[in-house]
């Protein structure tokens, strides 16, 4: 903690700063620690199988609270979908939530991208997912990644015969 005297109060000798006709001496205390732990953190970005497509059949919106992906592995690494159709927290009744979960629960930070599939020729809608996990059972994810009206739109091309498709594609994630 850094502490600063005003000159005057420094300066009267009845506080005790200045001794023997002007003298004074001055210290600083350093405290070392040592670590409790060391994590070395490196970033792997050229991903063997990094896509995964996933497709629902009879996903009629709203029939499930979720659905979850069987286990698929990339980058050595084994990882879950889990798609909310009628979204999960800020996104409840308004947007489908999507996340990727670690198989065996490993932590760490990922950049990944999610595509909901358009079924005609048209756009795909793309979100990328890129931090530490969230409170969401240990997951990345994104909170509203389609809105519903869009999902439920027929014209649209999202849900068509009651079957969608996802996509998700690892970029990097960091391994210790």
């Amino acid at each position: 903690m850094l502490t600063f005297l005003e000159i005057g109060y420094y300066q009267n000798a009845a506080y005790g700063f200045i001794f023997n006709g002007g003298q004074s001496v001055f210290g600083v205390d350093i405290v070392v620690s040592t670590p409790s732990a060391w994590e070395d953190v490196a970033y792997e970005q050229n991903i063997p199988d990094p896509v995964l497509n996933w497709r629902i059949i009879k996903f009629s919106v709203g029939a499930h609270v979720s659905y979850t992906s069987d286990i698929f592995s990339s980058g050595g690494r084994n990882w879950i979908l889990k798609v909310y159709p009628n979204g999960v927290g800020s996104a409840t009744g308004n947007s489908l939530s999507l996340y990727l979960l670690s198989a065996s629960n490993q932590k760490g930070y990922v950049k990944a991208k999610f595509r909901v599939i358009n079924q005609t020729p048209s756009n795909n809608v793309e979100k990328q997912v890129e931090g530490w996990p969230n409170a969401q059972e240990n997951g990345w994810g994104v909170d509203k990644l389609i809105p519903l009206t869009d999902l439920k739109d027929t014209s649209k091309g999202f849900l068509v015969n009651d079957v969608i498709r996802f996509e998700v594609e690892i970029l990097a994630f960091s391994r210790t």
